[in-house]
């Protein structure tokens, strides 16, 4: 029965393979495949037949074939699943299903699926060769043809499947799928697919993107800005405090940045975090009125119980700004939170400080004052004694006779005198006295526009009084140069610090207003290391981070404040921010000599010595060193050996490192004993030198001469340097007279180039036949006009002397330049060429 029904789907088949007219069967007579797309970059296909067609009974007819590869364009993520697939059926036990396993990987360009089947038995459909695929398909395994294949590629991505997740012996196959975590399967996949781990590429955020700009370039401040802005929307504690805390520590004179972090704080319902946000932008920039009035603001929302506290921050924020010249509105706040608060005596206090107070709004004040007096009795704004001198003075200004308006002083019985002024007063009384409050202060106010008068050109030239990376204008820079020295001759110390502390707000970034203050603080005769120290802090670790000057002057303070350990490490920080400067390697190795630390100081001699990246830091430093070994520690030996193997080192190149020969002469002549067979080498060495040129060879032999002759009583060596020395010197006579034969010769080509070029022109002036001719004349002095006479360089020769001069060797005053202004003179010595001696140099 079994081998019947097989016969009829074999028929079935022949018969609908004879309706193919291509290698692949057409689907249309058929139920098509269900495609599902699912949302991770996955791809399954499961193909129940080789012929991509299910019989009729839902079983495999054809249970033979062979492995075959589909790769499969990038185009979409589809799962195609035949009809058997979503009956859940299972197949017979002799059949085999062949596992597809697809894996699809987003970098690549295309998406490969490997079909993998174990045939069992021979029996397979015979095909034409025509059927056959272009690549290596096994026989047994049914073509299709190349315009439905994609180009076979990418093999090696094929995904390689475990035992496990072959077909299970009762015919049900499993599919395996690469997945992104935490995604699910489609719930409508007919079998369970076993999921694969695999390592998931973090994106790049547009919050990283809004770092990198900032991290690539911190001084972008623009960058900043859409950083700060972005973290604000996004609203995440996390990230706004990292990105507010690191951007106001590169620009703490930003307020208004300030004032948003706080706000983002009290947005998110931190307070203890927003107090400490205001705390922090309150000390980073004190004189900013508009800061403080946001955070007064804040107090009276939040505490507004607590009255001392908020009075406290009100006083102290007036100490800190409230001498600046826009800090109207401060004075007013406080003033009028005291009237809500029924304080009109301290609201009249505060006025009376306010008047004095030299400010933009300063006639505005007065006119309000006069509001505040003429709307409140004098005995509520006035303290009990106050009150009673003013009534007194009233008193005594204005007294009535005969009608008893006013009483006098001995008009009261005895022993109730002070009750006649605590009594009511009449209506006039009541004006005069207000009108005398109002007169006392109008004085104070006048005295107050005066100084407002002298300062008012040099505030309205104020343009820019907040911080910004954009430079200043030349104007506004000297409008505060100016307007401290107007301060300074004004004397009064608190108002120049104010004004200094204003002026660092916008000029942050000019190191010479910094400077200024430090000199100004310093040359106090009162104690003001306190300010000092802040100084330093905010110019050095804010503004300034790489500058020297700025640096060496802290170091200086702190040393001079017995603070030896944190000047020595400024000066390290320093050096490891601008290394290889002189000045600054000087000074960190005389620190170290200072404190007595001499093994420090070796260190650290060596150390530079040894990474210094030019000739002249290595000669300097080398030079100093071995003086330090001589004079310091006693140790000439080592500072020979020093500066010869330097020298060693850079024989070649000694015609720009004389210094080091001298400092090495001056080293062994100062050896005790005194070594002359020594000493009198080392110039033989140092004239052996083909780096060392003639004129350097001239002065070596001449030094060499003089110390023969001072040291020595040979006369046999005094004689041979004598001839060394006119050798030179003849040769260097030779050289000028040839290079002064070079000029002439140059010259004497351009007189001749000259006439050529003038009798051509002449040559051509008489054939053009013009009414008037046009050539250089000759010159009357010469054969050449005065432009051609100056024509060659003569600067290269102008150091020699004219020909024919009897040549004579002046030496006078032997200096060699050094960083350190090091001049070391030796005497003056005559030679002519009958070889006469003189006086030496010791």
């Amino acid at each position: 029965m079994a081998d019947h029904d097989e016969t009829l789907l074999k028929n079935e088949k022949s018969k609908e393979n004879g309706k193919v007219n291509d290698s692949v069967p057409e689907l249309d007579d058929t139920e098509p495949p269900k495609v599902i797309i699912t949302a991770p970059p996955t791809m399954s296909i499961k193909m129940i037949s080789n012929k991509l067609q299910k019989s009729s009974d839902g079983f495999d007819n054809n249970k033979d074939s062979d492995d075959c590869q589909i790769i499969l364009p990038k185009t979409e993520i589809i799962d195609i699943t035949d009809d058997i697939c979503d009956k859940d059926e299972t197949l017979d036990e002799t059949s085999e299903i062949d596992k597809t396993i697809v894996k699809y990987d987003i970098n690549d360009t295309q998406t490969i699926m490997t079909l993998k089947e174990e045939p069992k038995e021979p029996e397979t459909e015979v095909i034409s060769e025509d059927e056959m695929p272009v690549d290596n398909m096994p026989v047994d395994t049914e073509a299709v043809s190349e315009d439905e294949l994609p180009p076979t590629t990418l093999a090696d991505q094929t995904e390689i499947v475990s035992d496990e997740e072959l077909p299970s012996e009762n015919g049900t196959s499993k599919i395996k799928r690469c997945q992104i975590p935490e995604e699910k399967e489609d719930d409508n996949e007919s079998q369970p697919a076993k999921k694969v781990k695999t390592e998931e590429v973090k994106p790049i955020t547009e919050l990283d993107k809004f770092w990198q700009a900032v991290k690539d370039d911190p001084s972008d401040f623009a960058g900043w800005t859409y950083l700060l802005q972005y973290v604000d929307q996004e609203n995440i504690a996390e990230n706004a405090r990292e990105a507010y805390d690191k951007f106001l520590e590169l620009y703490p004179y930003c307020y208004g940045y300030w004032r948003k972090f706080a706000d983002f704080e009290k947005r998110n319902n931190n307070k203890e975090e927003c107090e400490v946000v205001f705390q922090r932008g309150l000390n980073a920039i004190p004189l900013s009125v508009d800061l403080w009035i946001h955070y007064m603001t804040y107090l009276k929302t939040q505490h507004a119980d607590d009255v001392d506290l908020i009075r406290s921050k009100f006083e102290k924020g007036l100490e800190m700004c409230g001498l600046e010249y826009r800090s109207d509105r401060l004075w007013d706040h406080y003033i009028k939170w005291e009237i809500e608060q029924n304080k009109l005596i301290n609201a009249f206090n505060i006025y009376n400080r306010l008047l004095a107070t030299q400010t933009l709004g300063y006639l505005q004040h007065f006119e309000n004052f006069k509001e505040f007096v003429n709307k409140n009795a004098p005995d509520k704004i006035l303290n009990a004694k106050e009150y009673l001198e003013l009534r007194q003075q009233v008193a005594e200004r204005i007294r009535l006779s005969g009608n008893g308006e006013l009483l006098a002083d001995d008009s009261a019985p005895p022993g109730e005198e002070e009750n006649t002024f605590l009594s009511d007063v009449s209506e006039k009384e009541l004006a005069l006295l207000k009108e005398t409050i109002i007169e006392s202060k109008q004085k104070i106010n006048k005295e107050t526009a005066k100084e407002i008068a002298k300062r008012q050109a040099f505030e309205e030239g104020i343009k820019r009084p907040y911080f910004h990376v954009k430079p200043l204008e030349k104007c506004q820079i000297e409008n505060w140069k100016n307007y401290i020295l107007l301060e300074k001759e004004a004397g009064d110390h608190q108002r120049i610090v104010v004004l200094y502390e204003r002026c660092l707000i916008p000029c942050a970034l000019y190191e010479d207003f910094w400077l200024s203050y430090l000199d100004y603080l310093e040359s106090l005769d009162f104690d003001v290391s306190d300010l000092l120290k802040s100084l330093y802090l905010r110019a050095c670790l804010v503004h300034h981070r790489k500058s020297p000057e700025l640096h060496l002057k802290w170091s200086a303070f702190e040393e001079s404040k017995g603070n030896l350990d944190k000047a020595a490490e400024i000066l390290k920080n320093l050096d490891d921010t601008v290394p290889h400067m002189l000045q600054i390697i000087y000074r960190r190795i005389n620190l170290e000599k200072r404190r007595d630390q001499f093994d420090k100081v070796c260190e650290l001699y060596e150390h530079y010595i040894n990474t210094s990246h030019t000739k002249f830091l290595t000669s300097n430093i080398a030079i100093k060193y071995a003086r330090f070994l001589w004079k310091c520690a006693s140790k000439i030996d080592k500072a020979i050996e020093l500066i010869a193997e330097i020298i060693n080192k850079d024989k070649d190149n000694m015609q720009d490192n004389a210094r080091l020969l001298l400092q090495l002469i001056e080293l062994k002549m100062s050896v005790k004993p005194l070594n002359e067979k020594s000493v009198i080498q080392i110039f033989d060495e140092i004239l052996s030198m083909s780096s060392v040129n003639l004129e350097q060879k001239i002065l070596f032999s001449q030094r060499k001469l003089e110390f023969i002759e001072d040291y020595t009583c040979d006369y046999i060596s005094l004689r041979k340097a004598t001839n060394e020395f006119k050798s030179y010197t003849e040769l260097l006579a030779k050289e000028k007279k040839k290079a002064l034969a070079a000029v002439e010769e140059e010259k004497s080509r351009i007189e001749k180039e000259m006439k050529v070029k003038q009798a051509q022109d002449i040559a051509a002036s008489s054939n053009s036949q013009t009414a008037t001719t046009n050539y250089q004349p000759y010159n009357t002095t010469g054969y050449y006009p005065q432009q051609y006479a100056t024509g060659y360089n003569q600067a290269a020769y102008q150091q020699y002397a004219p020909t024919g001069q009897d040549y004579s060797y002046q030496y006078q005053n032997w200096s060699y330049p050094q960083a350190t202004n090091y001049n070391q003179t030796w005497g003056s010595y005559n030679y002519s060429g009958t070889g006469s001696g003189g006086s030496g140099g010791y």
